[in-house]
């Protein structure tokens, strides 16, 4: 079986299972790199949660090589279903329980980073229109009609 340093590298969307031992060791890579995912995506969930995005968003390269290396496990997964279905590793189970849990991890951290994105979003169209209200002053043409000057818009990065 595949130790945790060597997870997602061994497995090679191409790789071909031609034996019950090499299936075994696919699933166990799968579950090592689930192993590595689970606990980012958690963090970073419960970081958001807190209000605290910007520490969430130093988890980003280490959750993306994990994201990475999870998909590439299942994508050798996918293209070796049959000898997998043949062979039933006996950590099979165990994984198909764990992905439906992480499943719902990932749905409920989806919705946690959705949410703070549009909050973020909202916070700053206010701050624009705020600064944009306090930033042009009010002036007099004719027949006595007040307008605004013309002042220069404010730009703002939406990057979070």
């Amino acid at each position: 079986m595949a130790s945790k340093g060597q997870t997602a590298e061994r497995a090679d969307t191409r790789l071909k299972i031609t034996r019950a031992e090499d299936a075994e060791m696919l699933v166990g890579s799968a579950l090592d790199a689930l192993d590595r995912l689970e606990p980012l995506i958690e963090e970073e969930t419960r970081l958001f949660k807190a209000g605290k995005a910007r520490d969430a968003l130093t988890l980003a390269v280490e959750k993306n090589n994990a994201a990475q290396g999870y998909t590439r496990c299942l994508e050798a997964l996918k293209h070796n279903a049959i000898a997998i279905g043949r062979f039933q590793p006996p950590n099979l189970e165990a994984l198909r329980g764990r992905h439906e849990a992480f499943s719902a991890k990932m749905a409920l951290n989806m919705a946690v980073v959705a949410t703070a994105r549009t909050v973020s979003e909202g916070l700053l169209r206010d701050l624009a229109d705020a600064v944009g209200k306090n930033g042009s002053p009010k002036t007099y043409i004719r027949g006595g009609v007040t307008r605004k000057a013309g002042t220069a818009p404010l730009a703002i990065s939406k990057a979070m």
